[in-house]
């Protein structure tokens, strides 16, 4: 395949992307939540498949063993079940890892009490290869949150949920401290969320950050990062919702949220900013949220070893953004699709990265392809050459 090469205009220069081709990681694919690499060099692909009829989706699993040239489906062929990585796992300095094993308990009990502590699982290790040799333990969490109540989804017709939605990464800050980006309802959260042909009331979305100092075995409320009753919103936005973390030490995290998007089936598109927030003191207190791109969902941030920052996001289609100072600016995006069209028809927008080695990028995305009977969700790999 012929290199293609474009330029991404910072503030202070410009990032010169060398695309090095495409890969199909499986067809009828979509949303995919895990891309991973092993001590082996084994990638690691999951996410979900695309049906016409909902009633036939199932989660796929997909393996590359010659860094996603190819892709097969996963097979278990030794002592090793890769698909014992969760996507927020947590690789701490020490070498060990923890995350969640379970980040969206819907089946929770609300009692009527304002801020009630739930459990939600945690699963730790000496290492990843510990973790997929079957070696990890996992346990019961405790996240507590102050005035939690229960929050309404997409689907309008379901009751709503007891949970902190956790989202994004899990990071290790400073002096240990593990903290984790979350997007509940709080008793005092009453800004409408208004959606066409809403059958049920329902309000936007705050982002919050929790943190644990007992690696991982109780949460705690740190702050709010943004909600809309502080920084108002479109009537028809979900709020700020699907945050991710990145921490760059002495203090400093970074988060990118979703404050709109289309629901879930229904053809309408609201299309409000993806945001930014700073921290300088270890998440305690949050920078106004500040537009980086019109629109876009399930932002993941990745920080290079070239310390360049890149953010992945879309519907409509896909595209990067990149950050040299930390996220203060950035640049305009970089499409790897365009999709205009309905949720269902258009690329999801949620997709991920990956630094399979020093200045190459790994991106997973999907994309809608074909027409008629023939027309179908396609997940992606493209892999980048990125130099600064």
């Amino acid at each position: 395949m012929k290199q293609q090469i474009s330029s991404v205009i910072m503030p202070d220069g410009k990032v010169t992307l060398t695309e090095l081709g495409d890969t199909v990681i499986t067809e009828n694919g979509w949303y995919t939540d895990t891309l991973h690499c092993g001590e082996d060099g084994l990638l690691l692909a999951h996410g979900g498949s695309w049906r016409r009829d909902w009633s036939e989706a199932e989660p796929w699993w997909r393996v590359s063993r010659d860094g996603g040239d190819t892709w097969q489906p996963y097979v278990k062929r030794d002592d090793r079940d890769h698909t014992r990585i969760r996507p927020n796992l947590c690789r701490r300095r020490d070498g060990s890892v923890v995350g969640w094993a379970g980040a969206w308990d819907l089946k929770v009990a609300y009692q009527g009490r304002p801020g009630q502590p739930i459990s939600q699982s945690v699963v730790r290790a000496a290492s990843c290869e510990m973790l997929v040799k079957g070696q990890g333990i996992t346990t019961e969490a405790t996240v507590s949150l102050p005035y939690m109540v229960p929050l309404m989804g997409d689907d309008l017709s379901q009751p709503p949920a007891y949970t902190p939605a956790i989202w994004g990464k899990l990071v290790e800050a400073d002096h240990g401290y593990l903290v984790q980006a979350v997007y509940p309802r709080l008793a005092y959260d009453n800004a409408p969320r208004l959606w066409a042909e809403q059958k049920a009331p329902a309000c936007k979305y705050r982002t919050c950050v929790i943190y644990s100092q007992d690696d991982g075995a109780t949460w705690s409320y740190l702050a709010t990062v943004a909600s809309p009753e502080q920084y108002p919103l479109p009537a028809q936005s979900e709020g700020h919702c699907e945050p991710d973390l990145l921490h760059f030490g002495a203090g400093h995290l970074l988060c990118v949220m979703r404050t709109g998007g289309n629901p879930s089936g229904k053809l309408m598109e609201r299309y409000t900013p993806l945001v930014a927030n700073r921290s300088v003191d270890g998440g305690l207190t949050w920078s106004v949220p500040e537009p980086i791109a019109p629109y876009g969902v399930a932002p993941m941030l990745l920080r290079m070893q070239s310390g360049l920052v890149v953010c992945l996001s879309g519907r409509p289609g896909f595209f990067l953004l990149f950050s040299d100072d930390e996220g203060k600016t950035w640049s305009p995006p970089h499409w790897l699709s365009e999709s205009p069209g309905p949720w269902h028809q258009s690329a999801s927008g949620y997709g991920q990265l990956i630094e399979l080695e020093p200045g190459l990028l790994g991106v997973a995305y999907d994309d809608y392809v074909g027409e008629g009977d023939d027309a179908r969700m396609v997940t992606t790999f493209r892999r980048y050459r990125v130099d600064y």
